[in-house]
């Protein structure tokens, strides 16, 4: 019985969790709502900037190398829980952004403004390079 349960069980905290609205766009000392990491080893979740489409699971086993964010996923998108991680190249000119809202990259010439979080950088044809290693959260 109780293994028949075990992943109905999981699955309802899997949406709890998922369902966490954000108070607050700033880990500056502002309160953000209970389940939002605000720093790394809190993170459930991360996001590869080479395919930023994609939020993984955090597997504190393993280590990743390729540029990152870690933070949480929430109803209100992916709140990021420090600074952009790992290694890679960094672009010089970024003006276009990855918004952490609806994990999309958008190009300046879109002629959209963005709205926090998100990451200012270039769009490439793999994902999206960013220009330094702060998110604007703000």
């Amino acid at each position: 019985m109780i293994k028949r349960l075990a992943p109905l069980a999981l699955l309802l905290a899997t949406v709890a969790c998922s369902s966490v609205p954000m108070n607050s766009s700033s880990t500056n000392g502002a309160s953000v709502a209970p389940g939002v990491a605000t720093n790394k080893l809190d993170a459930t979740s991360y996001i590869l900037l080479d395919a930023p489409t994609q939020v993984r699971p955090v597997d504190w086993s393993s280590t990743v190398y390729p540029l990152h964010i870690y933070g949480t996923m929430t109803n209100r998108g992916f709140y990021p829980a420090g600074k952009i991680e790992g290694k890679g190249k960094l672009c010089a000119s970024g003006q276009d952004w990855l918004s952490l809202s609806d994990l999309k990259v958008y190009k300046a010439a879109d002629g959209k403004t963005p709205s926090a979080p998100y990451v200012l950088g270039c769009a490439t044809g793999s994902g999206f390079q960013p220009s330094s290693r702060d998110i604007v959260l703000q």
